[in-house]
């Protein structure tokens, strides 16, 4: 029971000397020389600490251990001696080795993970930047009326596929730009009621309202797009398409969409939509915008500002887009 004892006590009070003799050769040696290929102080240090803890834990164990507790070890003389400080020292040697080896598996494992992370993020980010240019939802929406056209023989049929495959065209050249300006995405838009106008056969109420410089808004790109496309497809089972007043500032680099049901559907519907359309907005843009949504009794508002913009406007505020008198652009 003593020899238990006393090895016990052998390891408890030599594991400091072995706990610092790992640590500066991992946190010292190789971060700082190893990997920075300085060779010939990497060896020199190693050496050095080798050596020295082996002398340590030999004096500490034949000076102290050995004398006042019982481990069944015969004390010699001369345990100093070269051959003795490195038989010592490659069993500290092992456990440096064993601590390196698991710290290079945890790195590699975080290492791969992190590589597999920013994998799929690239993927994700590619297939968005994908779905943004194709636009799919609009293409399928306007595929849907053209075939209810084709079915109707109406005359417009030939029109309706050529505006579809020239806005496509236009999205794709707009996100090929490098600067992507906002009056291009409103030109878009532009082109987009049209397009609704010829597939449902009557004209949606869409007014834009710019207030400041438009090259100073700066949003993520077919983000207004996304919005006027999503609540035509969501009001598409309506006899008539909602009112839209769209204010941007270049003051505050804000964006306010008002959505004008004007008694489409109830207040309490409409405040769904608002908050379904903005739940699907903020998935879409995570982290570039944040959005909030005023509700009224008219409709909504979705305020949207970049997430690197103050949250409101106090040197140039908000103007009402129902009551401003003046039309910047119609």
């Amino acid at each position: 029971m003593e020899v238990y004892l006393g090895w016990f006590s052998y390891y408890l009070i030599t594991l400091p000397i072995f706990i610092a003799h790992t640590y500066l050769v991992a946190y010292l040696l190789v971060p700082y020389f190893l990997n920075k290929r300085l060779f010939p102080i990497f060896i020199v240090l190693f050496l050095f600490l080798f050596y020295g803890f082996s002398v340590l834990e030999l004096l500490l164990s034949n000076e102290f251990i050995y004398r006042w507790y019982q481990t069944g070890t015969e004390l010699r003389e001369d345990y100093l001696a070269p051959a003795n400080v490195i038989m010592s020292g490659l069993g500290n040697l092992y456990i440096v080795l064993v601590f390196l080896a698991a710290r290079t598996i945890r790195q590699w494992y975080h290492a791969d993970t992190r590589s597999k992370e920013l994998q799929h993020i690239e993927l994700q980010q590619q297939m968005e930047n994908a779905i943004t240019r194709v636009q799919p939802h609009m293409l399928l929406y306007a595929i849907d009326h053209i075939d209810r056209m084709v079915s109707e023989t109406s005359p417009d049929v030939t029109k309706a596929i050529a505006l579809t495959s020239e806005l496509l065209n236009e999205v794709m050249i707009y996100h090929e730009e490098q600067n992507k300006l906002f009056s291009g995405e409103i030109e878009l838009v532009r082109k987009l009621v049209s397009l609704v106008t010829l597939l449902r056969e009557s004209i949606p109420d869409v007014d834009f309202f710019i207030s400041g410089d438009p090259g100073l808004i700066k949003m993520p790109p077919m983000i207004l797009f996304t919005i006027v496309d999503m609540i035509f497809r969501k009001f598409e089972g309506e006899s008539s398409l909602p009112e839209l007043n769209i204010e941007a500032s270049g003051f505050s680099n804000m964006l306010t969409v008002q959505i004008l049901t004007n008694g489409i559907k109830r207040r309490d519907e409409s405040t769904q939509e608002c908050l379904l359309a903005m739940q699907q907005i903020e998935s879409f843009y995570r982290g570039q915008v944040s959005m909030s949504i005023e509700s009224h009794s008219y409709g909504c508002s979705v305020i949207i500002s970049k997430t690197d913009s103050p949250p409101e406007n106090t040197i140039h505020p908000q103007t009402n887009v129902i009551n401003t008198s003046e039309q910047v652009i119609n």
